[in-house]
């Protein structure tokens, strides 16, 4: 009696199991289906939407997308954002441009946990994460004064996008050991560069409201940054700048310099026959150097650093 009963429930386990079985098959099979007609679909909005996000400034241009439309993932393969060179000169002539535009170039960018549906049926754009693994970045700078009779109030981000969607809420973007460029716009040539940069931004919220909330700076409940390794020679050619560490919070107002040494390129000797006067050869070295206060929408309109106190470690 009691082997049959037994017989009875492995035939019942191993019904279960094959109609869960098939089950997942249909499953990944539907997802197969719909991955491959959504891709057309998903591709040519993000590329609609960075053209009009952007105010037709900038174009996304990537190899291929993988859409997993159980897990809300997507990857981006041979990812490109150029700026479109022709708009630029018309806002330039017209005194509207940006002094600084973008080319960012990565193997890949994933999306983490997308809410598909409800960006495509609800205009909401709903994620875990972006991820971006060590891209190259570059920042290409032009002199371009506003005229005052030309300066207009820029609209807003959540204005460039409420077109095409309601609102974009990421709970964490992070940006992987970056290697970012400063070019000169005139030559194009580089006028500064940093490597191994890391950038985690928290909650981020684009919507009708989010641009009033006090407790959010850019958007994002807080953005980190931490470069390592910087190293740099002086205008001059007289000093070697050697940086360990650099990090910050936007939302703690914070930065800290950890390791900084300024390390003179030529002897005593030979330093002072650099110069037909009288000048002082420094060789210094700080354990840590934090600044508290940090005007950090003024670093980003006017590339100025102003801080409240700055305190500066055992040399």
């Amino acid at each position: 009696m009691e082997q049959n009963k037994t017989a009875a429930k492995y035939k019942v386990l191993k019904w279960v199991g094959g109609v869960l079985g098939v089950i997942l098959i249909l499953v990944g099979i539907a997802s197969i289906y719909i991955s491959s007609k959504w891709k057309p679909v998903l591709t040519e909005k993000l590329k609609q939407g960075v053209r009009d996000g952007s105010g037709g400034m900038y174009n996304l241009d990537f190899k291929d997308i993988h859409l997993n439309i159980i897990t809300g993932t997507a990857i981006l393969d041979s990812v490109r954002l150029l700026p479109d060179t022709a708009i630029y000169n018309q806002l330039r002539k017209a005194g509207d441009a940006p002094a600084n535009i973008y080319r960012v170039e990565l193997s890949h960018l994933k999306f983490a946990r997308i809410g598909i549906l409800t960006a495509y049926f609800k205009k909401k754009v709903e994620m875990n994460a972006i991820v971006l693994d060590r891209p190259s970045i570059d920042i290409i700078h032009f002199n371009v004064p506003k005229r005052p009779d030309t300066i207009k109030e820029e609209r807003t981000l959540y204005q460039q996008i409420s077109k095409t969607l309601k609102s974009i809420h990421v709970k964490a973007i992070r940006v992987i050991d970056a290697d970012l460029d400063y070019v000169n716009g005139t030559n194009y040539k580089p006028l500064n560069s940093v490597k191994h940069l890391n950038i985690n931004v928290k909650n981020l919220l684009i919507d009708s409201l989010s641009q009033f909330d006090t407790t959010r700076v850019f958007h994002a409940k807080d953005i980190n940054f931490e470069l390592t390794g910087y190293r740099s020679t002086g205008k001059d050619k007289m000093y070697t700048i050697k940086v360990d560490t650099i990090s910050g919070s936007v939302a703690a107002k914070t930065i800290d310099v950890v390791g900084v040494q300024m390390i003179p390129l030529h002897p005593d000797l030979e330093f002072t026959r650099k110069y037909k006067y009288g000048k002082d050869r420094y060789d210094l070295k700080f354990n840590q150097i934090s600044f508290s206060g940090v005007d950090f929408i003024g670093l980003n309109k006017n590339s100025k650093l102003h801080a409240q106190a700055i305190t500066i470690g055992p040399a």
